[in-house]
């Protein structure tokens, strides 16, 4: 008996002689430790900005006067450089504990785009057919590229983020009423000052620029798995009709 088929257009097939592909049974195996790395990174930022809370209160426990008035060296100083050296650096580390995560949920969806194409392979195998597995859509190919440049961007803000939190430890490392406030335009301290908000300025846009990249190519490996899904549903159905 015939069966009627939704038409589309016959996706391209190439004979394979096993299931998934090197980039699947890696991901297979990454997407684990990835999530892993990333919560702990996560998690890690958490009780870092508690412990930085703990030295902020201890900073804006002295009253006006007297942080101003301390110098490079004393305990009050110190807590500043901390304090704002932390501020600088611990964004950047949360945003690439979540690029982790993200990246490690890229993975398992091309783990499952893997498990589907060996199954595809098991099918026909077992129907003691020539095993034609559909050539991958253009999806599956971009995904990974996107998961990787959002990645290589958020470490490449972090490390900025780290160099920033430098910068801001050897500005901060000063008396804020004879030296600070007292600097004149053109004098060194204001520059060191001007470099840290500039950087800041276009690091934040930076962060959720690389967030946005790893999740767009998360959409796209979706949009795969259904290209994959609707392709494999036409095998079956070509397998059924011919018997």
């Amino acid at each position: 008996m015939a069966i009627a088929v939704e038409t589309r257009t016959a996706p391209t097939e190439v004979a394979v002689t096993s299931g998934m592909t090197g980039m699947q049974k890696m991901a297979r195996v990454m997407w684990g430790p990835m999530l892993l790395m990333g919560f702990m990174m996560v998690a890690i930022a958490f009780i870092i900005g508690i412990v930085n809370s703990g030295t902020a209160a201890d900073y804006f426990a002295a009253d006006k006067a007297t942080r101003e008035a301390a110098t490079a060296g004393s305990s009050l100083v110190d807590n500043r450089v901390t304090i704002e050296g932390i501020r600088a650096w611990l964004p950047g580390f949360k945003f690439l504990g979540m690029g982790l995560i993200l990246s490690g949920i890229t993975f398992l969806v091309a783990t499952i785009l893997g498990t589907l194409r060996h199954l595809g392979y098991r099918v026909q195998t077992a129907l003691g057919r020539d095993v034609m597995i559909p050539t991958p859509p253009g999806e599956a190919r971009v995904f990974p590229m996107l998961m990787m440049m959002g990645l290589m961007v958020l470490i490449g803000t972090f490390i900025v983020a780290i160099v920033v939190s430098q910068q801001a430890g050897e500005y901060w490392n000063h008396s804020i009423a004879t030296e600070l406030d007292p600097a004149l335009a053109g004098s060194a301290l204001l520059s060191q000052l001007g470099t840290i908000n500039a950087e800041a300025a276009w690091l934040a846009p930076l962060k959720f620029l690389g967030l946005a990249t790893i999740l767009t190519g998360i959409a796209f490996a979706l949009a795969a798995i259904v290209k994959v899904l609707r392709a494999q549903a036409d095998m079956v159905v070509g397998f059924i009709s011919n018997d």
